[in-house]
């Protein structure tokens, strides 16, 4: 994991805040909106995306450094990553098209106010350094060898995570973006899902969830959440994508 704790000064970046994630940031673009939440977002695209689609996109160049956007626990991470993608699971996928590469390593995590924060479509991560390798090398066609892409079958959990007690903190690179294809141009993204606490909604949302008798319901979170541009104490949470310059300053480009 690569920490952006360090003892830079940042001057040449101002810190910011702001009430609603930025629909375009750090050379990332906010894009189809997280269907499954209580209340979708078209504030920054008006795409409506496939049925139950829990994270909303972030498009981002393959392989850009993700952030965590909190401090949090790490709840599992698994690998759906394919080769390709060929056949046809919903609206969004054109038949008789394959998606090639097809990335999906997927983190789950949980915060202090117990917001489940969960990050999908990425290439990799280093919680799991045996995805991708030996016997948990990658398969050909999505949606098959799912039971060999769990920590447990590759290796298990990198020393550091575990010695950490699996806790990250807010500004640690959790791995890098990925991609669903090559065939348009949203395919190079991420997708970033939250889950609030029924008890912590208000208005109409926790009405909503609350009618749907469930413990935390999907929220938008490029409309929810208060964020910052650089890493603080403070509640907000920060950019899953840095800029180029901030990445520089704290040595990650070297």
């Amino acid at each position: 994991m690569f920490s952006l704790f360090t003892s830079h000064s940042f001057a040449e970046i101002k810190y910011k805040t702001y009430k609603k994630l930025p629909c375009s940031f750090n050379g990332a673009k906010v894009s189809t909106s997280a269907n499954a939440a209580i209340k979708r977002s078209t504030r920054c695209s008006k795409g409506r995306g496939y049925k139950g689609k829990r994270g909303t996109s972030i498009e981002v160049k393959r392989g850009t450094p993700v952030f965590a956007i909190t401090d949090m626990k790490l709840i599992y991470v698994q690998d759906k990553s394919a080769k390709q993608r060929c056949k046809v699971y919903n609206k969004t996928h054109k038949k008789g098209v394959c998606d090639r590469p097809y990335d999906d390593v997927q983190l789950l995590f949980e915060d202090k106010n117990g917001v489940r924060i969960l990050y999908y479509h990425l290439m990799d991560s280093t919680f799991v350094p045996g995805f991708g390798k030996g016997k948990c090398e990658i398969p050909l066609e999505f949606g098959t060898n799912s039971k060999n892409r769990l920590p447990s079958y590759c290796g298990g959990y990198s020393k550091e995570i575990v010695e950490k007690k699996f806790l990250v903190k807010k500004g640690d690179i959790i791995g890098h973006s990925g991609t669903t294809g090559s065939n348009d141009k949203g395919d190079q993204h991420i997708s970033l899902g939250t889950m609030v606490l029924t008890e912590n909604l208000v208005g109409k949302e926790k009405k909503l969830c609350e009618k749907l008798k469930r413990r935390q319901c999907y929220v938008a979170p490029e409309i929810y959440f208060k964020w910052e541009n650089l890493p603080t104490d403070s509640d907000a949470y920060l950019f899953p994508i840095m800029s180029k310059e901030y990445l520089k300053e704290i040595g990650y480009y070297k």
